[in-house]
């Protein structure tokens, strides 16, 4: 009842109308059996190989689908509709598409090669066991020569601003589990664990539990973090997607381990992963909202972001993070657009639309897949009416759209024959019609479907291992009421792994599924990010537009909220001083760029360049006057790319009188400017009184994802005492 009282909708009903054949609506579309109509367009499908649309190309060209490729080496479809067979031949003459003369995977029609994380996600939704041999050539292409993990895209100069390239763990193990390829597991294993030795050391913050870096596959920076924020303050945030994903990586490991007979270090990663499991919900559930923050971000402390994350929140759903009754308050109350489920929310207004105001379809997959689990059949409908809508108006799997109208051209960037988007409609329609859940000792089924899709499917030659299978599905639910495997009912709805030949598999439903609630808003932002500034012992800043209240925090502690545009700080001010605004719905923006004001600080100038032979590399002298905490960061230069792209972030190993203390990280400035600069990541431990020596040390797993350029020019080491 809460959200009919604070004015949100709480959901627009998923219409059952058979005589119509009405399977969703929205009051931005309709999804009919045969079509799907919204904004005075219409699409519906000729034949199951062909789909045609009223919905124009960009550049105001007629579109439409006919297939090229032969489908039916996948299986041979058949929906409940030809419109519904259609759609699923497309999404697999596409995957089709995307496979390269080398073997491997393309990322997009717009986007050539293989991008770790696409691939990956890609893999995990579908791909494993619709091309197992095309997975693995594309995983094996983004090993290093080291032996690592590439992170071929983010922040900074890549790994470790951007720390997401784990993911392949868990798509490698994916593929191990479709095919059951022991050489395949033994050949990642060793590749998994290098990186995460790497990762430990250079991004594992003790004191939360949690691991530094940016958004998963959200790596357009202001697109989602306030504009103040550097690269180095995005590899400082801990964010909800990023270790979901690590969760999920170290348990993968964990099984790795025990089926190579590696029981200690099984152990040693089980006990990893329920820590930090119990950490993210700490850190990020926020039971007033019933969903997660997206992510901890500041300088010297953080602060929570309020913003929900779509894919780190179904995640967290699918992997076991949220538990049973989180992950059905996360499913009900996270905030979701007519069009589908936003990457986050609120939007930022000042923002274009890619990341920010968007809908992708994998991240809808994801997001329909969690629906799964957590039996909210409502969402379910709108993850797949919107894949639906996208994919039959448009005739082909775009990557997004913007969300406030449904417009896939309005967007920065946008690509046909996205690999994630197709894999992940293959994988709903899988995983629901089907229930298809792959496991080590073979294929079990647990199809959901909603009374509003009910009828009878099927999936005729489906290469599974070494078999063919002939699957039917009929009635609708989430129970299998009957299932027979070669015409012998079986207590267990399973298919073992190693059968071989062709086999018959039919699946009689027994009806249910719960239909839950979602909760629909239709486009909000929030506040702006005030820019504060410190005239005499006062912090101010301009009014933003539609807030009502301004919160004050300290060290990331909010203290004060306020409708003024002034702050007189106390006498005992030194620290981090920061302002966010807050609407009259409760929405906040980002805090802004910290005030820092602190008396004990020392500079020592250094002008070192940091080299790329391994070893010692600065070593400075300083004097402690008391004990205490105190922070160490270096002002340094990195004129190698700028902070958008490339992969030249140096890192280095930070001892203190002989002691490992963490690391030093120096991001990407500027391309072929070595003159500006900037501050790396604060260093914080306590110090006794007298002489200390600090140097910096490049080490093994310190190597960046360049491997031969990994430099930059230290230019002063800079020592404050914490309070």
């Amino acid at each position: 009842m809460r959200n009919i009282i604070f004015g949100i909708m709480a959901v627009l009903v998923a219409v059952s109308c058979s005589d119509k054949g009405v399977i969703y609506q929205t009051e931005t579309y309709l999804w009919n059996k045969e079509s799907v109509s919204s904004q005075e367009n219409v699409a519906q499908a000729e034949s199951e190989y062909k789909i045609n649309t009223t919905a124009l190309s960009k550049d105001g060209s007629p579109r439409a689908w006919e297939c090229r490729n032969d489908v039916s080496r996948h299986g041979v479809f058949t929906g409940i509709s030809v419109l519904e067979t259609a759609l699923y031949n497309m999404a697999v003459d596409e995957m089709i598409n995307a496979v390269e003369e080398d073997g491997t995977l393309r990322t997009g029609a717009l986007w050539k090669g293989v991008w770790t994380r696409d691939v990956s996600y890609s893999t995990i939704l579908s791909l494993s066991y619709m091309l197992p041999q095309n997975v693995r050539n594309s995983l094996e292409v983004k090993i290093d020569r080291l032996g690592r993990i590439i992170q071929d895209t983010g922040t900074g100069g890549s790994w470790p601003c951007s720390s997401d390239r784990v993911i392949w763990a868990v798509a490698a193990w994916k593929l191990y589990v479709a095919t059951g390829d022991m050489d395949w597991l033994k050949k990642v294993y060793p590749v998994i664990l290098t990186s995460l030795e790497s990762d430990a050391q250079a991004l594992y913050d003790p004191e939360t539990g949690l691991y530094k870096g940016e958004s998963s596959f959200i790596d357009w920076r202001s697109q989602s973090y306030p504009t103040w924020m550097r690269a180095i303050d995005i590899y400082n945030s801990e964010c909800l997607g990023t270790n979901v994903v690590y969760s999920e990586v170290l348990r993968t490991v964990a099984r790795m381990a025990e089926i190579l007979g590696e029981e200690d270090t099984a152990k040693e990663y089980q006990d990893r992963a329920a820590n930090l499991t119990e950490a993210i919900n700490k850190a990020f559930w926020m039971p007033e909202n019933g969903f997660y923050g997206s992510y901890l971000y500041g300088k010297n402390g953080l602060y929570l972001c309020k913003r929900s994350e779509t894919l780190g929140e179904s995640l967290a759903v699918l992997w076991g993070v949220a538990d049973k009754d989180k992950a059905s308050r996360l499913m009900s109350d996270m905030p979701v657009s007519p069009w589908g489920p936003t990457i986050f929310w609120p939007q930022i207004e000042s923002q274009f639309d890619y990341h920010n105001n968007a809908v992708w379809p994998f991240v809808t997959s994801y997001w329909g897949l969690a629906a799964i689990k957590a039996d909210n059949s409502t969402a379910f409908l709108h993850a797949m009416a919107s894949n639906v809508r996208l994919a039959a108006l448009y005739a082909t799997n775009y990557e997004n759209f913007t969300s406030s109208t449904g417009n896939p051209y309005t967007t920065s960037k946008n690509s046909h024959n996205m690999l994630w988007s197709l894999s992940g409609f293959i994988g709903l329609y899988h995983r629901a019609f089907f229930g298809f859940e792959f496991r080590e000792d073979g294929l079990s089924f647990s199809p959901y479907v909603p009374k509003e899709l009910k009828g009878e499917r099927s999936l005729m030659g489906f290469p599974y291992r070494n078999m063919k299978l002939n699957i039917s599905v009929s009635g609708y639910g989430d129970e299998v009421k009957e299932f027979v495997l070669d015409g012998k009912r079986q207590k267990n709805a399973f298919v073992p792994a190693d059968l071989e030949g062709e086999h018959s598999v039919e699946i009689k439903m027994g009806g249910r599924t719960d239909k839950s609630y979602i909760t629909i808003r239709e486009y909000t932002v929030a506040p702006e990010c005030p820019e504060v500034s410190l005239v005499d012992s006062t912090i101010i800043w301009s009014a933003i537009p539609n807030a009502t209240s301004y919160t004050i925090l300290h060290d990331n502690v909010p203290v004060v909220q306020t409708a003024d545009t002034s702050y007189v700080l106390p006498q005992a001010a030194e620290g981090e001083w920061q302002v966010l605004a807050v609407d009259a719905a409760g929405n906040e923006g980002f805090t802004s760029a910290p005030v820092r004001i602190y008396s004990e600080e020392n500079v020592v100038p250094v002008n070192v360049k940091i080299n790329e032979q391994k070893g010692l590399q600065v070593t400075v002298q300083v004097e402690i006057a008391e004990d205490g905490e105190y922070a160490l960061d270096w002002c340094y230069s990195n004129g190698h790319w700028n902070e958008k792209s490339s992969n030249k972030c140096s890192v280095r190993t930070l001892y203190v009188d002989g002691i490992e203390k963490g690391v030093s990280v120096f991001p990407q400035l500027a391309k072929d400017d070595w003159e500006i600069t900037g501050w790396s990541n604060a260093v914080k431990m306590n110090l006794a009184a007298g002489s200390h020596t600090v140097q910096l040390m490049y080490l093994d797993t310190n190597v960046n994802m360049n491997k031969d350029t990994d430099y930059a020019i230290v230019r002063d080491f800079r020592i404050t005492r914490c309070l």
